[in-house]
């Protein structure tokens, strides 16, 4: 359901809504205008009248209600929607008549802002669903059709089930009436889906294969990468031990005596045994990759030895590998 402002919804004339009587609304869509009508009054009460407008619209059309309907045109009046006013009352005009208030509401209002508008009589051949300016006249289909429009020009499209759209300019001059019938386009006609092509692929041959040929392919690194891989882990394990020790030792240092040297070398020892934890664990997974992923265990092994060392230099710790291959 889309309630447009300044475009009014189509209603049916007096004689259509004799032909076509309007459903009587289900026993739940009680709870749902009474909903709707209290958010209504809550926007009429902020002065919010367009919004009210349309919940009033909304708790009518879930349950037929002359004071819903009479609160609806009162709103859009007071909004501005005269066009929309005015069609609403056509509906009090042709539905309500029974009620004094509604009748009086309908011929007061259709006496002041009729003149200030365009009336359309619509006809449809088959029922078609109508939309102005690309909002809906009404829900569904219908045969009859009467609505109000705001003087100027409009985009009156009509569409039919299975038969597609057809549109038209509508130029409205305020106070006049326009009659029109409408003519459904041929049935659209469907191209029936061509059946599946199967194809059917010939059976795969499968060449011979020479059993002295290794049908795996070889991965590419030699068990020789993944050993110095292990003793590089190795060796950096150790480096990030003796860098552990001296970094707690010279904490020692400056907690008996703190000085601000001792205090950067402290900092100095504790950063470079973070960048070794580091350095380590990318080692050590690099050496597991490459020997889960990378490494060829299929050719022939060969005895590899090998073996960390340290030592010292200038005073400074050394470490390296030592081994054959």
């Amino acid at each position: 359901m889309r309630l447009p402002v300044f475009v009014a919804i189509a209603l049916a004339t007096p004689a259509a809504l004799a032909q076509v009587p309007a459903p009587a609304a289900p026993a739940g869509d009680v709870g749902a205008a009474a909903a709707a009508f209290q958010q209504g009054q809550r926007a009429q009460l902020a002065q919010d009248f367009s919004r009210a407008a349309d919940f009033f619209e909304l708790a009518d059309q879930a349950a037929p209600s002359a004071a819903a309907l009479r609160s609806a045109i009162r709103s859009h009046q007071a909004a501005g929607h005269a066009a929309r006013a005015a069609t609403l009352a056509l509906v009090a005009e042709a539905r309500d008549a029974a009620d004094a208030q509604s009748a009086q509401l309908a011929h007061a209002v259709l006496a002041e802002l009729g003149p200030r508008l365009a009336r359309v009589h619509l006809t449809c051949t088959p029922d078609c669903a109508v939309s102005v300016d690309q909002h809906a006249v009404r829900d569904g289909i219908a045969g009859a059709l009467a609505f109000f429009v705001d003087a100027g020009t409009h985009t009156l499209a009509s569409r039919w089930p299975g038969r597609g759209e057809r549109t038209r300019t509508l130029e409205a001059v305020a106070g006049q009436s326009v009659e029109l019938a409408l003519e459904a386009p041929p049935p659209v006609v469907v191209a029936p889906t061509p059946a599946p092509v199967i194809v059917v692929a010939p059976p795969v041959t499968r060449p011979m294969t020479d059993p002295h040929v290794d049908a795996h392919p070889r991965r590419p690194l030699s068990p020789v990468v993944f050993w110095v891989g292990l003793g590089a882990t190795v060796a950096t394990g150790a480096v990030l031990v003796w860098s552990g020790l001296d970094t707690l030792s010279a904490r020692d240092t400056y907690v008996a005596t703190p000085t601000e040297t001792l205090y950067r070398s402290g900092v100095s020892s504790e950063l470079r045994t973070n960048v070794l934890v580091g350095t380590a664990a990318a080692v050590g997974a690099a050496t597991v990759l490459i020997g889960a992923l990378f490494t060829d265990w299929s050719g022939p092994r060969r005895d590899v030895a090998l073996l960390p060392t340290a030592g010292a230099h200038d005073g400074r710790p050394t470490l390296g590998l030592a081994g054959t291959f």
